[in-house]
């Protein structure tokens, strides 16, 4: 009778482990699942920072774009030594750089506004920086009011949109 209970109690004891092991497996597996899947923007970052300091003389860095209609734009929003406030835009393929004066356009935060006051977002996805034909533009991704994905592309300058997608 004692050895049918130790026996129950030693089985017991070793599921118990078996899937504490099998958990803290899982754990570990989405770890670097989600490690290596933030690694491509995490590259796009450094580099674009590094070609920004580099060609566009930044010091600080605030915020970090990364855009994709047809062409692929990697931009940063900081200062430069001079404390003048600049957007950085470089292209994936080619590299070439673009600075934009902040004051120059809209902020990220005014295109926000104006899209919460035109549209009643449920939700934005994201809002990016991008170069449609050499001239800034702001791309935002957001759910409208029945949850359907939309894009809008604005004006850098005046916030006026260009293309409008609705309901994907």
């Amino acid at each position: 009778m004692q050895r049918q209970r130790r026996i129950k109690k030693q089985s017991k004891v070793k599921v118990s482990w078996i899937i504490t092991l099998v958990i803290l497996i899982l754990l570990f597996a989405g770890f670097v699942v989600l490690h290596e899947a933030q690694k491509p923007m995490v590259t796009a970052r450094n580099q674009t920072v590094t070609l920004a300091k580099k060609y566009a003389d930044l010091k600080t860095v605030q915020a970090f774009y990364a855009s994709n209609l047809g062409k692929t734009y990697y931009s940063v929003a900081g200062t430069t030594n001079k404390r003048k406030p600049i957007y950085v835009i470089v292209a994936k393929r080619g590299g070439n750089v673009t600075v934009v004066d902040q004051s120059s356009g809209l902020s990220e935060q005014r295109i926000r506004s104006l899209i919460v006051q035109t549209k009643q977002p449920k939700k934005i996805n994201s809002i990016s920086l991008t170069l449609i034909k050499n001239k800034p533009y702001w791309v935002v991704s957001y759910l409208n009011s029945k949850s359907n994905l939309c894009y809008a592309t604005l004006s850098f300058k005046t916030g006026t949109v260009k293309k409008l997608i609705e309901n994907i």
